[in-house]
């Protein structure tokens, strides 16, 4: 879908760039992450590309892979854009949010391009893709350059690169993450209601130690939104 020289270029420019790109808080399920969403800090040749990704001519290259009309981009890129995670970082299985509450649209899709070049797989950063309720892996991909993956979100879309990263001080795994939204989604889609929460969920054995008391935050506010959207949808079936 997309030229590798033109992959490889925005490699190296982000590359250069690394260490102005703002890192996220490290919690219990996501640590050496860092972020940038806003278009107008991007290096030149991502600009073009985000722009592309957001143009009505990528969309409708989207909705015929998929079969999902109607697709809006995001100009303000929320949670989206450049993605940098360095040695030892980790990103664990979640579903990501599903409300754009400013634009007032439903997620439905995540697109991620992958930009590093001779990545070795022995360093682990493979995305996982796991099955409803987070028991079992059915796929992973390594983020090798001009590798792209996408994959509908809904409330049980588990996925993730639980295990820390073993490349190189130095190296880093890098990708563009491009949303995608819809004004409706099929009810089958919706277990928690509009949420603007990420929900990290632990692997079969595992279990998160740290960052307790957000975790235990998270826990219950994620227990009382699908818990008031199960009365609601009974009372307004």
């Amino acid at each position: 879908m997309f030229d590798i020289a033109e992959l490889a270029a925005i490699e190296q420019e982000i590359a250069q760039v690394i260490a102005s790109i703002p890192q996220e808080k490290n919690i219990y399920a996501s640590f050496k992450k860092h972020k940038l969403s806003t278009i107008g800090s991007m290096p030149a040749n991502t600009q073009k590309m985000v722009a592309f990704l957001n143009s009505p001519e990528f969309l409708s290259v989207i909705e015929v892979i998929t079969g999902i009309e109607n697709l809006h981009g995001d100009p303000d890129l929320q949670g989206g854009g450049i993605h940098v995670i360095g040695r030892g970082g980790f990103l664990k299985l979640h579903t990501d949010f599903n409300w754009h509450k400013k634009l007032g649209l439903h997620r439905r899709l995540n697109l991620l391009i992958y930009l590093n070049s001779e990545w070795m797989e022995n360093w682990g950063g493979a995305i996982e893709l796991w099955n409803s309720n987070a028991t079992e892996k059915m796929a992973a991909y390594f983020p090798h350059l001009g590798e792209a993956l996408i994959f509908e979100t809904t409330d049980n879309s588990y996925h993730g690169h639980p295990e820390p990263l073993a490349c190189p001080e130095g190296r880093n795994r890098k990708s563009i993450a491009m949303y995608y939204y819809t004004k409706t989604r099929p009810d089958s889609d919706i277990i928690i209601g509009k949420s603007e929460m990420t929900n990290y969920k632990e692997r079969p054995g595992e279990t998160f130690v740290t960052d307790k008391l957000r975790r235990a935050r998270h826990a219950v506010q994620l227990r009382v939104k699908k818990n008031f959207f199960s009365i609601k949808r009974f009372f307004y079936k």
